[in-house]
């Protein structure tokens, strides 16, 4: 673990701070503590990149968990910031609340040390996919801007990660979409096409074992030909963006529909951040396999209008 990965704890019980810090930095993370929400603010906004993760206290005084995040998702430069929620709060309100809110992850006390450091390992890397997708979108001034329609084909997550920066330079307002857009495409490629279920990643991830079990896939037989296809089309104000995989697809209806149910906290975190990424539209189609995602913007006077 990098010396310079740094977590946030916030919570207002000393005993608590304690005891997660324990065994962050028994993990190799560097850690620094707030014993409440308004300390947790004045740390992130005097130092925006210093934190590459946020674990946060629901229920605290004053200033609760939900409050803190509402606070931050308002600033450009936090909004970015993974927050890992935990609480004894664990009703179906109580987590569709917080996935609304925008939390990267949401744990019921009493804290298992494995899920924890799972899920903050999950989070550190969230942030650092983030930031270099966020530097490449502002490095590129994208020709694609001018497309009104296009056909790309990925085959691996690099691949994904490419065309969702390009994807965002060529849209109004693409530092919102970028990251639903990787989400979406990283999703169609792993889980998709090389058929590696949520819970499998979780497992993976946990044991260290993600990066070498999607590269032995991409050199498999029976994984090493599919591709994902990725149209765009352009009309007036609307972009749609169609991305279909060759995988067997899944319930999409009861996935989305899961989102309202406790068990959503712990899986499917790809679909909750596509739906909170400034998309106008997400509809999937047939078995899964095919979703659209419709962009709203204004019309471009030069393309869209006669003079």
């Amino acid at each position: 673990m990098n010396a310079q990965t740094r977590v946030l704890v916030v919570d207002d019980e000393p005993l608590n701070r304690e005891i997660l810090s324990v065994m962050l930095e028994a993990a190799g993370y560097a850690v620094e503590a707030a014993p409440d929400g308004h300390t947790a603010l004045r740390l992130l906004e005097d130092a925006p990149e210093r934190f590459d993760a946020v674990l946060l206290d629901r229920m605290m005084p004053d200033l609760d968990g939900m409050a803190v995040i509402e606070r931050m998702k308002a600033k450009p430069v936090l909004r970015d910031v993974p927050v890992i929620m935990q609480t004894a709060l664990d009703g179906p309100h109580d987590v569709v609340a917080g996935i609304n809110s925008g939390v990267f992850y949401y744990l019921t006390k009493p804290i298992q040390r494995d899920l924890l450091l799972s899920v903050t390992r999950q989070a550190v890397e969230s942030r650092a996919l983030h930031r270099r997708l966020a530097e490449n979108l502002r490095r590129r001034a994208s020709a694609l801007a001018l497309m009104t329609e296009g056909r790309f084909c990925v085959r691996t997550p690099a691949d994904a990660a490419d065309l969702a920066v390009a994807l965002a330079s060529a849209l109004p307002g693409g530092e919102r979409l970028i990251f639903g857009l990787s989400e979406l495409l990283l999703n169609a490629v792993e889980h998709g096409n090389l058929g590696i279920g949520h819970e499998e990643k979780g497992e993976l991830i946990a044991q260290n074992r993600w990066q070498e079990e999607v590269a032995a896939r991409l050199a498999d037989p029976d994984y090493r030909d599919k591709m994902v296809s990725v149209e765009v089309a352009r009309s007036g104000s609307t972009t749609t963006i169609v991305i279909r995989d060759q995988g067997e697809g899944f319930d999409w209806r009861t996935y989305v529909e899961a989102a309202k149910t406790p068990s959503f906290k712990r899986h499917g975190r790809g679909i909750a951040l596509a739906h909170m990424s400034g998309f106008a539209r997400i509809d999937y189609r047939g078995k899964g396999n095919e979703v659209a995602i419709g962009i709203d913007h204004p019309p471009s006077r030069d393309r869209d209008q006669p003079p």
